[in-house]
């Protein structure tokens, strides 16, 4: 099965058979090299590793916010006046000058967009990707490093833009934050909209002069049996630093206190758990053994009759089976801490763990005062789907027909589901919404993602990542919903509470004829054909049909 490598800029709404939740997606349009190169399976940068170093603002210079994160009227050519979600923060220099990175890092994309105009993306480690949108040039390559304050580009008014300023977007974890809410966090203030302000000037230093960013230069394949690449995200304002812990082992340390949460364990047994990592790994997730252990592997450098390699090598499960292990010992609140995890551990000193006893309280003391840190983590784990989503040969042009649209459908059959996944150049990454709906470690489609493909790829038209848009956009033919007018082809939204209200349509797909629709379905799922015809669940339903082909009813 063919599957291009793609790249989304995420900027609006999607939808699941069950969750109709409007947050909207704009795809990137890419040419072929480019997607080669930003392929969501292979990561050409490699991993990168939080520094904890500095923020500061993305311009430099007097500038005035011009317009806030939320809901507003769209301005710009594109969808003139429409009531959308604006992404990111506005920034606009008195003086049109440099655009400069917020924090050190490394340029991931630098793509250009409809929406976007000219954007550069840039990987900070840690789960945060920061994205600068409208700029007249980029003076930054994917691949380069950068630093906060290092000139990345000039700002523009190229895209959907009514003027120039630069559009920062912040993501953490895979999903869009509030970029003045972030920045406050990390010590920056922001002058209210349309309050003039002064930002520094950029910086130029030498890069050798920076703290090591752990960079792996080579590409790094992030495919189910792959042990690299940055397939850990977590949310930006999660600790950067507990005690003599920083980055990823304080990440490492979340998971594991989560799943101790998700098997309803106390305090005191969680605790115990991070210690034992603390005494086992440092708080890394160790892909080598030693001499006591060649095949230790992880967290908890558990050997093989523990489990499988990737169970080892995922702190989620690893954690878990160390449960499982530490609740069968006898009274095992009862001893002493060092004692307990030696005795679900069988290790040779039963007071190797002592002195990790009290950096463990502190690690687990800070990371549960603020519920919510926790509560946004996603599954640790690798990027799924990307033994059949690697880059491959694109789809012949469509050819403006209802069987192209279907053809171009059929050819992503048995793709995985993923929420907020797929945009005009095939199946992508999504993102993380919920626990329930997290498509940030999976390449594949949600039934909106694999529609605007298929029509985009025979059409041209770029629909919005949108179930309920895409059953009303204009620029499609209603046709009414009797079997013998449609046609293969039609896009079919359902509202299923069968109201046909708007906001009620949660779900969309392609139909195919005789009755049949082809369709993304829910989490857990891949692109099925489904009968509709005769069928209650989906006869029960309103529906709003579209005819995006170009073929008269």
């Amino acid at each position: 099965m063919k599957k291009l490598a793609v790249a989304a800029l995420l900027l609006g709404g999607l939808g699941t058979m069950t969750v109709p939740i409007l947050i909207g997606l704009v795809a990137v349009l890419l040419g072929a090299s480019a997607i080669a190169a930003q392929s969501p399976c292979v990561s050409t940068i490699g991993s990168v590793l939080d520094t904890g170093e500095p923020v500061r603002l993305p311009v430099v210079g007097r500038f005035v916010p011009t317009s806030e994160y939320g809901m507003r009227s769209n301005p710009g050519d594109i969808n003139t006046g429409q009531y959308r979600m604006h992404w990111g923060l506005d920034l606009a220099e008195t003086t049109p000058t440099a655009v400069v990175a917020v924090k050190d890092g490394v340029v991931k994309a630098t793509p250009d967009s409809a929406g976007g105009g000219h954007e550069i993306h840039i990987d900070h480690g840690a789960g945060l990707e920061t994205t600068y949108q409208h700029l007249s040039s980029r003076t930054v390559q994917v691949g380069d490093r950068v630093w906060a304050g290092k000139q990345v580009g000039v700002e523009g008014s190229t895209g959907n833009s009514s003027g120039p300023h630069v559009h920062l977007e912040v993501q953490t974890n895979g999903a869009r934050v509030n970029p003045r809410t972030w920045l406050r966090q990390q010590g920056i203030a922001v002058p209210a909209e349309g309050v003039a302000g002064t930002a520094p000037p950029a910086v130029a230093f030498d890069p050798a002069s920076l703290p090591a960013l752990h960079l792996t230069p080579s590409p790094v394949p992030l495919s189910p049996t792959s042990d690299a690449g940055d397939t850990k995200p977590v949310v930006t304002n999660f600790p950067t630093l507990v005690g003599a812990y920083t980055g990823a082992q304080v990440l490492n340390a979340g998971y594991i206190i989560r799943a101790g949460q998700s098997m309803t364990l106390d305090a005191k047994t969680i605790t115990l758990a991070v210690m034992t990592a603390m005494g086992e790994s440092s708080l890394l997730n160790v892909g080598h053994g030693d001499a006591a252990g060649p095949d230790s592997r992880g967290l908890f450098q558990q050997r093989d009759p523990w489990g499988s390699l990737a169970e080892r090598m995922n702190p989620t499960t690893s954690a878990t089976m160390f449960f499982k292990a530490l609740i069968a010992v006898p009274s095992y609140l009862a001893l002493e801490p060092t004692v307990a995890a030696h005795k679900a551990q069988h290790n040779a000193d039963p007071y190797h763990y002592a002195p990790y006893w009290g950096p463990a309280v502190q690690m687990v003391a800070t990371l549960t005062a603020d519920p919510s840190l926790l509560d946004r983590l996603p599954v640790a784990g690798p990027v799924t789907g990307c033994e059949n989503g690697g880059i491959g040969d694109p789809l012949p042009a469509g050819d403006l027909t209802g069987d192209a649209i279907v053809a171009a459908a059929r050819n992503y059959l048995g793709t995985p589901y993923s929420w907020g996944g797929g945009n005009t150049s095939g199946p992508s990454l999504g993102i993380y919404q919920a626990p329930s709906l997290d498509g940030s470690h999976t390449v594949g489609f949600d039934c909106a993602g694999l529609v605007l493909f298929a029509v985009h790829t025979s059409t041209g038209i770029a629909l919005a990542h949108s179930a309920e848009t895409q059953g009303q956009d204009p620029r499609g033919q209603t046709v009414p919903r009797d079997w013998t007018l449609m046609q293969p082809g039609d896009v079919i939204a359902f509202s299923e509470d069968g109201s046909g209200a708007p906001g009620s349509f949660g779900h969309v797909g392609i139909y195919l004829g005789a009755g049949k629709m082809i369709h993304a379905p829910r989490p857990g799922g891949t692109a099925e054909i489904v009968q509709l015809k005769d069928v209650n669940y989906y006869e029960s339903m309103a529906w709003s049909i579209k005819r995006y082909a170009n073929r008269p009813l």
